[in-house]
């Protein structure tokens, strides 16, 4: 009981973690579920407006989480994660008015300024999954905020999908739906407070006291000097760009409520793949090594799977932008295929991105440094949804952005094995003197400094 009690502690670092996972459901989850509709939930002829307002939205995220990491240490976690809730419904408010009038203006403008608030509120949710988590629990911690974000995209893919059920023409979601995300989003503002952290074990964060910007940024900019960071843009990129053309490929090929539907499968399959993933990433029963080893044989079998599907149902049903939508409905032949391959890219999605950040997690336990690698990864993550949205955007051929996307996917595992085997040790969390307690600054930090030593002449 008592164990329970520390776990559901407010400044718990288990709890905090929860909350930034809440977070993400009410504002990412629910923002995700409009991406996972198609033409942002408008109309089919919604999709160009809405993927040139993706373009800038990752455009801008790309950039501001660079950085996201430099603006955390200078204003704190508290004001940056606030800020950037705002951001989200926003948004959405612009995409219902460009439905309704088919003006342009306040989605192009919103997608920047929802572009900034992204980027910091993803700075800071990785900050507290790579930060707040003991080494034997990283990949926990990971689990649990994508396990509540897919919670928040299901939640969200169900309300239009319970809207729209027997809407079965090529048409966008009413204002209810719009209006219901709106809200859900506006209520995450209240919560975005994270807190001074101690672990049960007594452990403290460093007191987090805030840097100058100019010093944040030119720590930033140094992070490009760290080999480990550079060789990991690749798959930095490549991690969730397939939330920009699944989506499309959906809205493209079926009415409105399969697309619905087909938004529930990709989101609700994460759920129980995002936990089950955490297991094997953190089963102590086997090294960090090994265990890098076995999720990443795993991510690779999905990821290949899932894009050999995708790559098959296009060819096969001759999917092309310059012919018309065969407009299909769950009852066709074709839609059995075609959810086989939802679920698959779903849990590719989720679990490609966990043991990406995983492998970054690993390389440091410095909370400041750990925010600038969260931002970092955010803003590579960000530069790869703007790649693959400006190829929409750009009327690239369905398959070729395929091809693109798959390529990049496969390229990043050997990459990600050769991290693992080379940088990734069995170590412990107090192995920096930021994390250290102050009744353990004597002999920890000696084994901490010896730590750190062999770790630099391994990797």
């Amino acid at each position: 009981m008592a164990l329970l009690k520390s776990k559901f502690r407010l400044t718990s670092p288990w709890m905090q973690n929860f909350i930034s996972g809440v977070i993400l459901f009410l504002t990412v989850g629910i923002y995700l579920a409009v991406i996972g509709l198609g033409a942002g939930g408008g109309k089919p002829s919604s999709a160009h407006v809405a993927t040139i307002t993706y373009t800038s939205i990752y455009a801008v995220f790309a950039v501001t989480g660079f950085f996201g990491g430099s603006i955390m240490n200078t204003i704190g976690p508290r004001w940056t994660m606030t800020i950037g809730a705002i951001g989200y419904p926003f948004y959405i408010s612009s995409l219902w008015y460009y439905d309704a009038t088919g003006h342009d203006w306040f989605p192009l403008t919103a997608g920047i300024l929802g572009g900034f608030g992204a980027g910091l509120l993803w700075t800071v949710s990785g900050f507290i999954q790579f930060a707040y988590a003991a080494e034997a629990d990283k990949g926990t911690y990971i689990a649990w905020q994508l396990f509540l974000l897919a919670i928040g995209s299901t939640v969200g893919a169900l309300v239009a999908f319970g809207i729209s059920i027997n809407e079965t023409g090529l048409t966008g979601v009413p204002t209810s739906v719009y209006l219901t995300f709106i809200i859900i989003m506006s209520s995450a503002i209240v919560l975005s407070s994270p807190q001074d952290i101690v672990r049960d074990d007594g452990t403290h964060l460093a007191i987090f006291e805030a840097t100058d910007f100019k010093t944040e940024v030119k720590a930033c900019i140094y992070l490009m000097k760290d080999w480990k960071i550079v060789a990991l843009i690749v798959p930095m990129i490549a991690t969730e760009m397939s939330s920009a053309l699944i989506p499309t490929l959906s809205a493209y090929t079926f009415n409105l409520r399969t697309r619905s539907l087909n938004s529930v499968l990709f989101w609700a399959v994460q759920i129980p793949a995002t936990l089950l993933y955490g297991l094997v990433l953190d089963n102590d029963r086997f090294s960090r090594r090994v265990r890098g080893i076995m999720a990443l044989t795993i991510a690779v079998v999905i990821v290949a799977v899932s894009w050999a599907l995708a790559l098959r149902i296009q060819v096969k049903h001759q999917l092309r932008r310059d012919v018309p939508s065969p407009d299909w409905d769950w009852t066709d032949s074709q839609y059995a295929e075609f959810s086989v391959m939802v679920l698959f890219t779903g849990i590719a999605y989720a679990i490609d991105q966990m043991i990406v950040m995983w492998v970054i997690s690993a390389f440091s336990n410095e909370p400041r440094l750990l925010a600038r690698y969260g931002g970092f990864f955010k803003g590579m993550l960000s530069a790869g949804l703007c790649i693959a949205f400006g190829m929409e955007s750009g009327r690239v051929s369905y398959l070729n952005q395929t091809i693109v996307q798959t390529t990049l996917m496969l390229a990043s595992f050997p990459i990600m094995y050769f991290l693992v085997i080379k940088c990734v040790k069995d170590t412990n969390y107090f192995s920096e003197a930021t994390v250290i307690p102050p009744e353990y600054a004597g002999v920890q930090k000696s084994q901490a400094a010896a730590q750190e030593t062999e770790l630099g002449k391994s990797c």
